[in-house]
């Protein structure tokens, strides 16, 4: 099987399984447990995710969802449509941070939201403070917070001192306190202490879902754009359109991404103008508007994540710039080799000025026929009425095409 093929049978698979295991299990009166994984940035892909799961588990099959919640953050609709989401399921809904987890900033609310908090030792709650830690938006997520911890009767005042004071606590502390429910050293513990099936499915997202995952994180929506600018800006250097229809597709879905996760024109507009920047390198050839635009463009990055007050940029970003840059430069480089080499005029004589020129007989010409001679440091098709034997000097006297009409000295 090819690759490709493999590819999307593991798509399929992991679509149709626990579409199959969800249907068994109404059927015979089973019931199983739905595990889904919450772990990188909470982005409009994650609760399209969290939806599809939610409205198609049917409490006749479905005991509970067990949400494996492994984040720093996200952005705050993503989090709002999540919190719904739990808050009308037809199922219990279990949040559960693994050993080793972070539930930081959305992760904590969306902790705070579920029917039931859990977590593994190890693992670390808190840091909801928002940034930049403006007072009006600082009390309004404190008082959500709060009032979702109050209506799952947690502790109300801890939940809101880690948006206030951006608290952070280990398990232990988040159980003594009152924070979290109950502890678990890994999800089957905690369906067992739940009393729900212990016939467990993970539910992957299906392909819509994956894909908006990919593309709503902000870091993956930077790089799609400007891969694809790079990608579009070598096309245009080269006779094919494969490149200028790549980039251009990359371009156009990272810039898609950034729309849904509610990038502001002020970001949008100067990785744009990072893009623009980038192209008028065609135009001047130096090798460094590649690089410049590049720089432009990183710090509209860093105003997307701005602009998230949920979400910070991670050592990832700052290594995907730096990657960036010299991927920039390099490109930038070689288009200024291309540029230096298009200044130069071809060292190869044109047909029309080749008339007075002397040359050398490399392949006999016969009489009316062709033959080879060597001219200028090129070989060349050629003709005499006369028969020439190779090696005589011959002059060019005419030029017919490419073929030279040549006569012997």
């Amino acid at each position: 099987m090819s690759p490709r093929g493999a590819i999307l049978v593991a798509l399929l698979a992991a679509t149709l399984i626990p579409i199959a295991a969800r249907a068994a299990a109404g059927q015979d009166g089973r019931k199983i447990t739905e595990v889904v994984r919450l772990e990188g940035p909470i982005t409009e892909g994650a609760a399209s995710y969290v939806e599809g799961v939610v409205r198609g588990s049917d409490p006749a099959s479905v005991s509970g969802i067990v949400l494996i919640v492994n984040t720093d953050g996200g952005f705050l609709r993503a989090t709002e449509r999540i919190v719904t989401a739990i808050s009308t399921s037809p199922v219990p809904v279990a949040a559960y941070v693994p050993r080793g987890g972070r539930a930081f900033s959305a992760g904590t609310i969306i902790l705070m939201s579920a029917d039931v908090a859990a977590a593994s030792r190890g693992a670390a709650i808190g840091a909801v403070q928002p940034r930049p830690a403006e007072e009006k938006e600082v009390s309004a997520i404190a008082g959500w917070v709060r009032g979702l911890a109050a209506a799952h009767g947690r502790n109300a005042t801890a939940a809101e001192e880690m948006v206030r004071e951006n608290l952070v606590l280990s398990t232990d502390e988040a159980l003594r306190s009152g924070v979290i429910d109950l502890l678990a050293k890994d999800p089957g513990d905690l369906v067992r202490e739940l009393g729900w099936s212990d016939e467990v499915v993970e539910v992957s997202p299906d392909l819509p879902a994956a894909v908006l995952i990919l593309i709503t994180d902000p870091l993956n929506a930077w790089l799609l754009i400007m891969v694809g600018a790079l990608i579009l800006l070598l096309g245009l250097t080269h006779p094919t359109f494969v490149g200028e229809g790549t980039g251009a597709a990359l371009l156009l879905m990272g810039l898609y991404g950034a729309g849904l996760i509610g990038a502001s024109l002020a970001s949008l507009g100067v990785i744009l103008l990072g893009v623009a920047t980038m192209f008028l390198e065609l135009k001047t050839g130096h090798g460094v508007l590649a690089l410049a635009g590049s720089a432009i463009a990183s710090a509209g990055l860093f105003m997307l994540y701005g602009g998230a007050p949920l979400i910070r940029p991670g050592a990832g970003a700052w290594g995907a710039v730096a990657v960036l840059l010299a991927t920039s430069a390099l490109v930038g480089f070689y288009l200024y080799k291309i540029r230096e080499s298009m200044r130069f005029p071809s060292a190869i004589p044109s047909p029309g000025d080749m008339v007075g020129r002397t040359g050398v007989v490399k392949r006999e010409i016969p009489p009316g026929g062709e033959g080879v001679v060597h001219v200028g440091g090129e070989l060349w098709t050629a003709r005499a009425d006369r028969g020439i034997p190779a090696g005589r000097r011959v002059r060019i006297v005419s030029v017919e095409g490419f073929v030279l009409k040549v006569e012997e000295e």
